[in-house]
């Protein structure tokens, strides 16, 4: 009768079914016993906070995506650039996003818009439908928490509005006889994903509308934006970098419509988004804006001629020597030494899927 046993091949690592699908258990050398005791299918659990104590056996379980007060991991991930026969293989859409901790990443306003510019991708028809189910159900937590940011912290609500318009006109439009092509089990958990996004974005919206209540019951001798320096309207200005709000901001007060007529405004969103050769092409070729000195005019030609620059305060980045993705702010262990190690590759979004098969 043969002997079953674990393969004495394997890498010491085993594999345990938690919410988000299957993810690598690691264990210390001293719990090594405590594997003997666990059996059945160990559901994920927390990460050890800051408060917690050493000594205590139950947080076995790493999940591969901390939480945000958790910042000792250094978030990176080792990537295949090109298949080869000594390294042959592919890249996990979904063990990336976990490794590089893109949940938590959503709470870092210096990382934010590029998460949202991989999920504004990614929600596609033709991109979401192609993705495997672990992908999926993780772009949808990955949603959850970003609701619950966003209306926690009072910032970048059209973005997420924007990317919910998205996956709901996607996930509706594509009906087969009545149901949608795929797994029910995984369109019923989408379902009940985007009912938790949904109520989520409607607590939090009416905590904060409550909250701002307070604030102006509480706070009388508040000062307005009417009230601020002329110099310090200019410079909140000058931060913006799209002409839409620009011209919304136009319209709130004298003083601000007053300061948008500048050019200086205009100026510096001229320098932030093109080059000069793209400006120079743009001025030989109508010779007018010249002429005119009119910075507004000549912002509008070039959007229409080029387009505008994606600006991300925060980029992934790529060590070829090492093969490895790491968040720029972070860093990762590099291999080789800083002398001779080449500067690291920064990675657009669009580059980004480049390295996956979708």
């Amino acid at each position: 009768m043969p002997f079953l046993s674990r393969d004495w091949r394997g890498p010491g690592e085993d594999w345990v079914k938690c919410q988000d699908g299957w993810e690598i258990r690691r264990m210390a050398g001293n719990d090594r016993e405590v594997d003997a005791l666990v059996e059945g299918v160990v559901k994920r659990r927390r990460t050890k906070t800051e408060g917690d104590v050493l000594e205590n056996k139950e947080n076995i379980i790493i999940r591969l995506e901390r939480h945000r007060s958790l910042p000792t991991l250094q978030p990176f991930c080792p990537i295949i650039i090109k298949s080869t026969k000594e390294v042959p293989g592919f890249n996990s859409l979904a063990d990336v996003l976990k490794r590089l901790d893109f949940r938590s990443a959503v709470h870092d306003i210096r990382r934010f818009q590029y998460v949202s510019a991989i999920l504004k991708l990614l929600l596609t028809p033709e991109k979401l439908y192609q993705l495997p189910g672990a992908s999926q159900k993780l772009i949808f937590r990955i949603l959850e928490e970003m609701a619950g940011t966003v209306f926690a912290e009072h910032m970048n609500e059209h973005v997420l509005l924007k990317l919910l318009s998205d996956l709901h006109a996607t996930l509706d439009d594509r009906a087969v006889w009545g149901s949608h092509l795929g797994s029910e089990t995984l369109m019923r958990g989408h379902k009940n994903a985007r009912s938790r996004i949904a109520c989520i974005s409607a607590l939090e919206k009416r905590k904060s509308e409550l909250e701002q209540r307070k604030k102006q019951d509480q706070e009388e001798d508040t000062t307005s934006m009417e009230e601020l320096p002329e110099e310090c309207v200019r410079e909140i200005l000058c931060r913006l970098s799209d002409h839409k709000d620009v011209d919304n901001a136009g319209r709130a007060t004298p003083t601000m419509k007053f300061i948008v007529k500048e050019k200086r405004i205009w100026r510096e969103l001229v320098q932030a988004h093109f080059t000069k050769n793209e400006t120079q092409f743009v001025i030989n070729k109508r010779p007018e804006l010249k002429e005119n000195k009119s910075w507004r005019n000549l912002y509008l030609a070039l959007r229409r001629h080029f387009g505008l620059r994606q600006q991300f305060t925060e980029l992934l980045m790529l060590c070829k020597p090492c093969r490895v993705l790491f968040w720029e702010s972070c860093g990762h262990p590099c291999l080789s030494s800083s002398e001779q190690c080449p500067p690291a590759i920064p990675i657009t979004p669009s580059t980004f899927l480049t390295f996956f098969s979708v």
